[in-house]
């Protein structure tokens, strides 16, 4: 279904996930070093996965998909940890440990199943 569209909207979709995904982080996470390595590590994972996409038998279009889903669900997981990021932000500029500061168990079960069911409806979509 997805596979249809013009590569040049699939190219569109990836950017905008990738930048959303990167503007909303960057706002949870405001270090800078975050921010420039976040957008790249995540763009050099994207051609690393249309390579290997391309070597497997999967066509372009399905890698963009693909990567497009993954960033709209790790969006999606993080929403709830975002006060979690700020709250060890703040105890870290003022100094306190942040070790024993734990991402709760929902949280992480939140975060793989969005990326997991987003992902999956990205693979049905492809076909």
């Amino acid at each position: 279904m997805l596979t249809s569209v013009p590569v040049g909207w699939l190219w569109l979709l990836a950017a905008a996930s990738t930048a959303l995904s990167s503007c909303l982080l960057g706002s949870w996470i405001p270090f800078r070093k975050f921010r420039i390595a976040y957008p790249v590590t995540m763009v050099t994972g994207g051609a690393i996965l249309v390579v290997v996409c391309r070597v497997k038998g999967f066509g372009l279009a399905e890698a963009l998909v693909m990567y497009s889903c993954a960033h709209i669900g790790l969006t999606l997981g993080l929403l709830p940890q975002r006060a979690l990021f700020r709250d060890v932000l703040e105890r870290w500029r003022r100094g306190e440990p942040t070790h024993h500061l734990k991402v709760p168990r929902r949280h992480q079960f939140f975060l793989a199943f969005c990326v997991v069911g987003v992902s999956f409806a990205g693979f049905a979509l492809t076909r």
